[in-house]
């Protein structure tokens, strides 16, 4: 835990203060199948770096819960962005038992036209699932030996973010 917040107050103390501080909110239209189509997010900006949560609204519909903490670093005043995080997800299975899954998340973002007064922004991520557990099932960690367990635990997605924001 404590070389993850050193990493966090490093890119930090480098992104500087060059942008003004403000919040956000909006919804997470997503590609991948992996994660629900619909999803929720909001956050904080400080200066260039993102602090973003994403919640998914959706787990009434099959049982599946996945929330993402991810961290954000914008390049200048560009609105275009790379990003780090962390998936926990928790997946319904047989007997109501669950199995709790962890993907660590890297991608980008770049800004798209204004609509009023809504930001757009198109990205991109990788998840990669590096430790599954419970569900009376043995603890499985991440695995590219076949082609099979790259498409088991490795997921390309892509996303329109449609947000609102303001400042502090």
């Amino acid at each position: 835990m404590g070389i993850r917040m050193v990493v966090v107050v490093v890119i930090a103390l480098a992104a500087g203060r060059a942008e003004a501080d403000e919040w956000h909110a909006g919804l997470n239209l997503r590609s991948e199948l992996g994660t629900h189509p619909i999803r929720v997010d909001g956050g904080v900006r400080l200066g260039r770096f993102d602090l973003i949560a994403v919640l998914d609204p959706m787990f009434w519909t099959d049982g599946e819960v996945d929330v993402d903490l991810i961290g954000a670093v914008h390049v200048g005043s560009s609105g275009y962005a790379v990003f780090g995080g962390w998936r926990p997800a928790s997946i319904s299975i047989a007997h109501d038992a669950r199995q709790f899954q962890h993907a660590v998340l890297v991608g980008a973002l770049g800004p798209l036209p204004r609509i009023g007064p809504f930001d757009l922004a198109w990205g991109f991520e990788v998840a990669a699932v590096v430790v599954k557990h419970g569900g009376a099932l043995p603890t499985d960690t991440l695995s590219l030996d076949t082609m099979a367990d790259v498409g088991d635990n490795v997921n390309l997605s892509m996303f329109l973010r449609v947000g609102y924001g303001d400042a502090l």
